[in-house]
């Protein structure tokens, strides 16, 4: 049992935990007859850079994601863990992120925890806009694409009664959003159409009929991939990082990538 036990948390913390996973989704929405016809979106979560520091690691997760050749870039969160004194270094790896029309950030809570404003400031550095409580209109493709970024639920109070209020009744926003249990509130507004989150790590380790292990607060009622909630779509990126325990198990990182058709124009 004890050489069976040790070979798998070998394999979690030495193969799996980068063994990255490119997800592919084909995805219809109601975006809008304003919204761009199609698009492509990938999307990264937690990365969790301290206190590993995985340059490499990281850099090889962009060169994956640019090979996508995605139109945008969203990224939902818990860049650190315990500090952001290598903030810096991670924005470095993260600037290397290539999309047609932008990357969008929102900030986790490992973020808010730390020191937000650094955070925010060295991502912004590296040209990725960080929405936090607001929404930003980017022309993609033969549209307008409205893009909100909430902060954490567990630590930075979202506020999604500012976003909307610059949102018309017959608009539909992309929302990101860190910790995804907060789409049991957002789905009450039409104006979300789909929410990207992360925060859970798909339970990072998972075992055969059992599931997740350990879910975090705020993640506990979605652990991973995509779910109805009303009207509202919802994805749950199982992550690029690690946190406290350095494995993965049964639970790959992952690299999403969807391919979004707007139903509302013909």
């Amino acid at each position: 049992m004890l050489i069976g036990s040790s070979s798998s948390y070998a394999y979690g913390s030495m193969l799996e935990r980068h063994r990255v996973v490119i997800e592919k989704h084909e995805v219809q929405l109601a975006l809008g007859e304003h919204a761009p016809s199609k698009l492509r979106a990938v999307s990264l979560t937690d990365f969790h850079f301290d206190p590993l520091y995985e340059t490499d690691y990281i850099n090889e997760c962009v060169r994956q994601a640019n090979a996508l050749n995605p139109d945008v870039v969203l990224l939902t969160g818990d860049y650190i863990s315990n500090t952001s004194d290598r903030m810096n270094d991670l924005a470095e790896a993260l600037g290397g992120l290539r999309a047609k029309v932008g990357i969008y950030a929102s900030l986790g809570n490992h973020d808010f925890w730390d020191d937000p404003l650094r955070v925010r400031k060295a991502l912004i550095s590296k040209g990725v806009e960080v929405l936090m409580n607001e929404h930003t209109r980017v022309v993609c493709g033969d549209g307008e694409l409205i893009i909100a970024g909430l902060n954490s639920v567990w630590s930075g109070r979202p506020n999604w009664d500012r976003v909307a209020s610059g949102l018309k009744a017959n608009e539909r926003a992309l929302v990101l959003v860190h910790e995804p249990d907060f789409a049991d509130q957002l789905a009450y507004d039409e104006r979300a159409v789909m929410q990207f989150s992360g925060h859970t790590h798909g339970g990072q380790v998972r075992l055969p009929l059992l599931g997740a292990l350990r879910l975090p607060s705020f993640g506990k009622n979605y652990e991973a991939g995509f779910y109805d909630v009303k009207k509202l779509k919802l994805h749950v990126n199982r992550g690029i990082g690690t946190v406290h325990y350095h494995v993965r198990f049964f639970c790959p990182p992952e690299i999403a990538c969807f391919d979004i058709s707007n139903t509302d124009i013909a």
